[in-house]
């Protein structure tokens, strides 16, 4: 059934109050955000904001559940893939860094306090949360099955290994520029991601030195 203008017009305000949402927390933090001030950033009024986001909860909630869906979207994890579940797990890093960078959106987010309180009030975000967490674990069993990762690890290890590295790729500070090639940035995380699950190289005792 085809949307009305009405209706994809809606959708596409509610598409940029969640972009900017997220790009505000990613300056500030979710405990600066002001409903007042998102409207003023999206140009539309306080009763407009709250007529697609009823509470500032409901919008947090939202903003969320969006980010994961782009999270995982980007590199399609779940579908039928021909690639093994090593570089399936590859593919999110490196689709999932470019995104965060492009768009200044910090996965780290999604495992803040604040959030996990957030998304017991909202079991449609927090069920999101918790698909895209089992698709990893899949793929993390997988590919440690397969002779992939080391057999000294478990899939916590990818996991935590895995997290770690995907969550705040757009770091900056006084020190430290901007990053300003994404997919640079995303394959250096991804050959050190690969590299870090590889067993250990061994050497032949009468080996050169």
């Amino acid at each position: 059934m085809s949307t009305t203008l009405r209706e994809r017009r809606r959708q596409m305000l509610r598409d940029e109050i969640l972009a900017a949402t997220q790009q505000f927390i990613a300056e500030r933090g979710f405990a600066a955000l002001a409903m007042d001030e998102l409207a003023a950033r999206v140009g539309i009024s306080k009763p407009t904001l709250y007529n697609q986001f009823p509470t500032r909860e409901d919008l947090l909630a939202a903003m969320i559940a969006r980010l994961i869906r782009d999270l995982f979207a980007v590199a399609a994890v779940g579908e039928p893939s021909d690639r093994s579940p090593l570089d399936q797990l590859c593919d999110l890093l490196h689709a999932s860094v470019v995104f965060q960078i492009q768009h200044r959106a910090a996965a780290y987010q999604l495992w803040l306090p604040e959030v996990a309180e957030l998304l017991e009030k909202h079991p449609h975000s927090r069920d999101e949360l918790l698909q895209a967490q089992a698709r990893v674990l899949r793929l993390a069993e997988a590919a440690i099955a397969t002779g992939e990762v080391a057999a000294d690890l478990q899939p916590v290890d990818v996991i935590r290994t895995f997290s770690s590295l995907l969550c705040f790729p757009f770091v900056g500070g006084r020190n430290l520029p901007p990053t300003d090639d994404p997919v640079a940035t995303a394959d250096l995380v991804v050959r050190i991601f690969r590299q870090g699950l590889q067993a250990p190289a061994t050497h032949s005792d009468g080996g050169d030195a």
